[in-house]
């Protein structure tokens, strides 16, 4: 039954009708101002935010991608590859695309089994830390096994995708790894010092080595890349590309055959080096420090266990032993002793000294290495024989000032500006070094064993290689470097006051090897060629007034082994210098070394 409205009067009527009225008329005032502000808000920001939100549409349709630089290849001087760019597969991750994280992880600990778990969990970490819209490439390279396995779940994957990249390589593995060093994951220390702008998109530095040195050369300059995507991140076009700039490429002056070959000459021993050198123009032909260690292993960052066992090997082969060894160079500095005595007019080189075995002073009693001695004996014989009593004698009538101002032309005690980082600069000792850094006057006896390179003398092989490439180019002071166009001055000539006093010692060299009484007279005998050279034995420890019996002394202990020569003797085209760590005796050890690598250069190159 439908209800029945009855007004009781044309007023209420009337009163209702205009309440009714009102009410719509509010209703329609309200609609009106809503349409009005929504009419106002979207003029504003077509007319006046326009270009705000312009921008921000272009981004999310336009991306901005970095191209990373081909960093530039390293050969060796017969321009065979040392270091190269291989392409290889590696996993592009950006976390805003990724719904979990964690999830993500896991599937990629399940699809890459071989991924290190420390490393996995690193870049993890690093990819939470990191902005949600920059990608991150996973320090990783996968096998073809793995890429397939990656490209048939990747849909399962958001926020993941395969890329290509280059990957530096080092065909030769270890060989001559601490000339050529290595690249590795840039840390946040070096990022820190880093042109951002110059490093975007790259993933690697030089750590070490030649790598290091000319890694502005090596690096190239990044590029970048507009491209088109849709709202699932996929490339449409690419709109505009500003190409990188490749890094250049370097020829090195080492010849990796001759490297090879010397670094087999340590077969017996663990720990040691050798440095040969054209001794014309300071050309390095061949580095060699032992052990060595694959560079390979940093490319992509190297994982805990193999680190820790590297770090914990007993032979330590981080260590650069060519620049940063410092050996007491033992007999090797004889010759260039005895050419200072001369040049300064301080003994002649015919007078002769008698040798017991031993030279007294002031109650104490320094040992020859020949406990019976050698007899008469002067400079020429001293040198052939390396007699330590000849030296002695003459040390006290020098000093060590006119010893130490001898030496220094030749390098000792000085960096020798090659084109490695970290080289180390030795001892040469003199009063005024020994005041400086002991606070501490210098004593005669000091000087005594000073000159037959033990005492304060440190030097490292590469400083041995220069001295003696000096000693065969006549005087000429050149730098040694590893890169055959790397910039260095003229070289400078070491004053020469009688030319006849450098043929002497000279002369003494080349009978250290061919001559009837030399300490490396066996290893001279039936070579094509005439060499010089110098047998070194260096203590490791002092032994006082005891006798030197190997057999009963722990390895460590054992003496280093020595050997500095070059050849031909008329026309010198290699310069070497061998220590060989607790090798023993020069001659035995480092001189047969040393020997075998000139044998292997010259049959090229006579």
């Amino acid at each position: 039954m439908t209800p029945h409205l009855d007004f009781n009067s044309d007023a209420e009527s009337q009163a209702m009708k205009q309440l009714f009225r009102g009410r719509i008329l509010f209703a329609f005032g309200v609609v009106i101002l809503l349409f009005s502000v929504l009419i106002g808000r979207m003029a504003y920001l077509q007319w006046f935010d326009f270009e705000r939100y312009h921008l921000l549409a272009e981004d999310n349709r336009i991306s901005v991608e970095t191209l990373p630089p081909t960093r530039g290849k390293i050969y060796d001087r017969n321009q065979i590859l040392l270091a190269d760019n291989q392409p290889v597969f590696t996993l592009k991750m950006t976390r805003e695309k990724m719904n979990d994280v964690d999830e993500v992880e896991q599937q990629i600990a399940e699809l890459l089994p071989n991924l290190d778990q420390q490393r996995r969990e690193d870049f993890f970490e690093k990819l939470r830390r990191t902005s949600r819209s920059k990608s991150l490439l996973l320090p990783y390279s996968l096998s073809e096994e793995e890429a397939a396995r990656f490209a048939a779940r990747s849909h399962l994957i958001p926020g993941v995708s395969l890329t290509a990249r280059l990957k530096r390589t080092y065909p030769f593995g270890a060989t001559g790894v601490h000339a050529l060093g290595y690249v590795g994951r840039i840390n946040s220390k070096e990022l820190s010092k880093l042109n951002e702008s110059e490093y975007r998109g790259t993933e690697v530095i030089g750590k070490s080595g030649i790598e290091k040195f000319y890694e502005k050369r090596l690096h190239g300059l990044p590029g970048i890349q507009q491209v088109e995507t849709n709202a699932r991140g996929r490339v449409l076009r690419k709109l505009e590309t500003v190409p990188a700039v490749p890094g250049e490429d370097i020829q090195l002056t080492i010849d990796i055959g001759l490297q090879q070959f010397a670094e087999s000459q340590f077969k017996e021993h663990k720990r040691g080096s050798i440095v040969a050198m054209d001794p014309q123009n300071g050309e390095i032909l061949a580095y060699v420090s032992m052990p060595t260690f694959d560079p390979n292993l940093f490319v992509d960052g190297i994982d805990q266990k193999s680190y820790t066992s590297l770090l914990k090997n007993p032979h330590k082969p981080f260590i650069n032993r060519g620049i940063n060894g410092k050996y007491p160079p033992g007999s090797t500095i004889k010759p260039f002793v005895a050419l200072g005595a001369i040049e300064n007019n301080i003994i002649s080189p015919n007078k002769k000294i008698y040798d017991p075995g031993y030279f007294e002073y002031k109650n104490h009693r320094y040992r020859d290495w020949k406990r019976t001695g050698h007899g008469l004996v002067d400079m020429h014989d001293a040198i052939v024989q390396s007699c330590d009593t000849y030296f002695y004698e003459l040390s006290l009538d020098m000093g060590i000032d006119t010893i130490h101002d001898a030496l220094s032309p030749f390098g000792f005690g000085q960096k020798t500006g090659i084109d490695i980082p970290g080289e180390s600069k030795g001892i040469l000792p003199s009063q005024a070094w020994k005041r400086e850094t002991k606070g501490l006057p210098w004593y005669r006896g000091e000087t005594i064993i000073s000159s037959i390179g033990q005492g304060y003398n440190l030097t490292t092989p590469l400083q041995l290689a220069k001295a003696t490439a000096i000693l065969a180019n006549g005087g000429k002071i050149i730098q040694p470097h590893l890169v055959r166009d790397a910039q260095r001055p003229p070289p400078e000539q070491i004053e020469i006051k009688n030319s006849q006093n450098w043929n002497r010692v000279i002369a003494s060299m080349r009978d250290v090897m061919h001559g009837a009484r030399g300490t490396a007279r066996r290893h001279g005998i039936g070579l094509p060629f005439k060499m010089a050279g110098k047998t070194g034995t260096a203590q490791v420890f002092s032994l006082n007034e005891a006798d030197y019996e190997e057999e009963n002394i722990d390895k460590r202990l054992h003496d280093h082994s020595l050997f500095i020569g070059f050849a031909p003797f008329e026309n010198p085209k290699i310069a070497v210098a061998v220590i060989v760590e607790n090798g023993g005796s020069g001659s035995r050890t480092a001189a047969p070394m040393a020997v075998n690598v000139m044998k292997k250069y010259l049959q090229e190159h006579l």
